[in-house]
Parts: structure tokens; C-alpha cells; sequence
């Protein structure tokens, strides 16, 4: 028998007025888990959102509405989308559904079953509430930059600087769902109030006791722990390739040894003498790592029981074989070629209920294209309403984009790297 598609959020409807990353990653896992999700949009749209959407992911599947919410017909019209909803959720700064006659106040008392969320960089109140923000001054406003560094170093960022924006998404789809299960006990909605920043903080956990307790900023551990000795990144055969390896317990340390057969190391060394000596351990175990393959050294690692694997590149993740085996990358058709390629691969969600079918992603929808599907469905409007409201220029249409292909253009010189990729042409 065919397996059933999980969707435990299935008739759940959530109006969004969502922007870049933050608020979309938590939409896109209540879209992913059955919630029909109705990104509003603003006329003209974002000139990011295509490239989001594509890169990200964030925007995919889900049905978007434009509405120029400076007119009255347009603040009028969201408000009656709003009362159709179960949740209403935004990442706009503190106060600007206000303005437009959509906060929470004025919609709770007219639906008090309703879940209404604010996303925002800093959380309200406070006197940083209605400061501008985004992921990487939230990483930094948090304390993860600093952390990853020692006194007196520059304060760096985490990858792409999305980390914050991925972050805090989870968490309000966490808080929407708890929210969710209130409302369906009690049949009492919420005001859901969120920061990146503490998002961050709350991540931080030991380290900020720690500080708040002795007055002392941690040390950056690098790629050392306090207590896996040995712990690091080796590097292996090959161009910028490298192995990560986390020794927890004195058996595993032995069973180290033994593998590695280099008379320099002893069994014997308490973790305390490990410690000691980590840099003398590191010098034996980069000689021993740099001729071999990330990839079979670590599954030489793995089956004797010890904590290693490749450090992966995004490439590399692709074609990862444990990706596969559990259909962690879908392939997202596109209505129209994007980045020269006609699908691309992208990550469901990363948990499965098993013997249930995760969600088959699709792609991203131009801002407007479901302004007729979603008032037809949410309040009854037939196709010469819709076409009034676009008329007037209270909803819009954007047509859709193709994105510049000089973005990948050294990918494009490898002819192998589609087929690597599992990208179609």
C-alpha cells in the first residue's frame, strides 16, 4: 500500500506578510506540514524574492496574494483575509500592521480565536523594538560573534549570515504549532511575540551562565572541546579536503590508537594528559589523515565506533549517500528555467515520520499569481471581483524572473556539474 503523506497541519490557514528569510523559514515548515500558507505580498514585490526562493528555499509552495495595503481597499481587503485566517504572522518592524489596521488588538477582539505572531530583529517592548534589523546584527546583538572568537580577535559571523534568520524561523513555527494545540484545547487564540536576538542568546546556553555567573567571556574553543580529547578538523588527500574527528571516551581514544598505529601515541594518556599534549596528537594525526580519503577514513572511523565524518562541501551534500537513502533533497520543478537549469534540488524537512511521505515541495509562486485562487477560496470573490481589484491597482501581478545566470558562471564551465548536482536541464 502506498504510503500516506504526512500533513498534520492540513485546513490550518495563516496569512502572512512575510519578508527575506526569518518569518519565511517558520512558514515554509507549517506549509511543509499541511498548513495552507498565503504569502502577501507588496506591489512591485521583492527584487530578492526570486533569488530567495530559488537559493533558500523559503518562499516555495506557497500561494502568494499582492495587495497595496496604502489604500483603503487594500487595508479593507487583508483585514477580511485576516478574519478567514487561524494565524496571522509578520516580520514587518513593530507597529507597521498596526498602521495599517491589522494588529493585533483590533483583530483579536473581532476573532478571538485568532494566533497572531511578530517576528522582529529585537522583540517588543524595549527601546531597541522598532530598530531595523537583520541576521547577521541579530547574530551579533545576541552574542555569537563574539563568541567564536578570543579577546582582542575581529568578531566573525557564521556562514552565510541567514544562521539568525533560520533560527528564529524554527522557533516560530515551534510557537505557532504550541499555540495551535492551546487554541484547539481551549479555543483561545494568542499575541506571539518573537526576537532573533533572543533566539541567539537562548542558543548560547552554558556559555552565557557561565559569564553571567564568574564575570569571565569563554574562551573560543576553536575546533577543541574541554572535554573530547582529541577533537579537530584534519586535512586529507585531495584540494581543501578535511576530516572532522571527536574522541569522547577512553575507549575510543584506544581504538585510535590502534587504527592509527603510530608508535608517538599511547593508550595509556588520561584525557588530562591528552589534553596536555593536544597539539603533539594533532601533529600525528594530520600526518596520518593527509594521504587518505575524507570519505573512507571516516567510514574506517565510524565502524570502529569512533565520532567522525567529511567535512562536506555543499557539493559534497548532494551526493552524500545518507542524503539519498532518506530523501533529504527533492528536485523543485520550475515553470521556467532558473539559473539556466529547468529543476534544482532542495531540502524538506529534515525529520520523518516514518512510514508517512514527507510533503513534495514545489516552486516558488510570483507575487500575485493566486490573488483569484485564494479570495475564491478564503471569500467567495468570482474572477470579475479579482480582475477589479487588480484594475484599480489595489492587487497586482508580478511576471516572473529568471535570474542571472553570471551569478554561477564558474559552475556553468564544469559539464559535469549538473549531473553532479542532480540539477535538470
Amino acid at each position: 500500500m502506498a504510503m500516506r503523506v504526512y500533513l498534520p497541519l492540513k485546513g490550518v490557514r495563516v496569512l502572512s506578510f512575510e519578508l527575506a528569510f526569518a518569518l519565511p523559514a517558520g512558514t515554509r515548515v507549517l506549509s511543509d506540514l499541511g498548513a495552507e500558507v498565503v504569502r502577501v505580498a507588496r506591489p512591485g514585490g521583492n527584487p530578492f524574492s526570486r533569488y530567495i526562493s530559488a537559493v533558500d528555499g523559503v518562499f516555495h509552495g506557497k500561494p502568494c496574494v499582492d495587495i497595496d495595503l496604502k489604500t483603503e481597499r487594500g487595508k479593507q481587503l487583508a483585514y477580511e483575509l485576516a478574519l478567514k485566517a487561524d494565524v496571522v504572522s509578520n516580520n514587518y518592524r513593530p507597529g507597521v500592521l498596526d498602521n495599517f489596521g491589522l494588529g493585533s488588538d483590533r483583530l483579536r477582539k473581532a476573532k478571538p480565536e485568532l494566533i497572531w505572531m511578530q517576528l522582529s530583529g529585537y522583540g517588543t517592548p524595549g527601546p531597541w523594538s522598532t530598530f531595523p534589523a537583520y541576521g547577521p546584527s541579530t547574530e551579533a546583538a545576541g552574542g555569537l560573534n563574539r563568541l567564536l572568537v578570543n579577546e582582542g580577535e575581529v568578531p566573525i559571523r557564521i556562514g552565510s549570515g541567514v544562521f539568525s534568520d533560520q533560527l528564529s524561523g524554527r522557533y516560530a513555527a515551534l510557537a505557532i504549532v504550541a499555540a495551535l494545540e492551546k487554541k484547539r484545547a481551549t479555543g483561545k487564540g494568542a499575541s506571539i511575540d518573537l526576537s532573533m536576538t533572543e533566539c541567539i542568546t537562548h542558543m548560547l546556553g552554558s556559555q552565557m551562565v557561565n559569564a553571567a555567573t564568574t564575570g569571565a567571556v569563554p574562551s573560543a574553543e576553536r575546533n577543541r572541546h574541554r572535554r573530547y580529547v582529541p577533537q579537530g578538523v584534519y586535512p586529507c588527500s585531495g584540494t581543501d579536503e578535511w576530516l572532522a574527528i571527536s574522541i569522547c571516551t577512553q575507549e575510543t581514544w584506544e581504538q585510535l590508537v590502534d587504527i592509527v598505529a603510530d608508535e608517538r601515541l599511547e593508550k595509556e594518556l588520561t584525557i588530562e594528559e591528552r589534553r596536555a599534549q593536544h597539539d603533539d596528537i594533532d601533529a600525528v594525526l594530520c600526518q596520518w589523515t593527509m594521504d587518505q580519503g575524507k570519505n573512507a577514513l571516516a567510514d574506517l572511523l565510524q565502524q570502529h565506533g569512533i565520532a567522525a565524518a567529511p567535512v562536506r562541501t555543499v557539493q559534497d551534500s548532494a551526493l552524500d549517500p545518507q542524503f539519498k537513502a532518506r530523501g533529504s533533497l527533492q528536485q523543485i520543478r520550475h515553470s521556467k528555467p532558473v539559473m539556466g537549469y529547468r529543476s534544482h534540488p532542495q531540502p524538506p524537512l529534515p525529520w520523518r515520520i516514518v512510514g508517512r511521505k514527507r510533503k513534495t515541495l514545489t516552486d516558488y509562486r510570483n507575487n500575485g499569481r493566486d490573488n483569484e485562487k485564494v479570495l475564491n477560496r478564503w471569500l467567495g470573490y468570482n474572477a470579475t471581483q479579482v480582475k477589479e481589484l487588480v484594475k484599480s491597482g489595489v492587487m497586482g501581478v508580478t511576471q516572473s524572473r529568471t535570474l542571472d545566470n553570471r551569478l554561477w558562471a564558474s559552475n556553468l564551465d564544469d559539464p559535469d556539474f549538473a549531473s553532479k548536482l542532480g540539477l535538470k536541464d
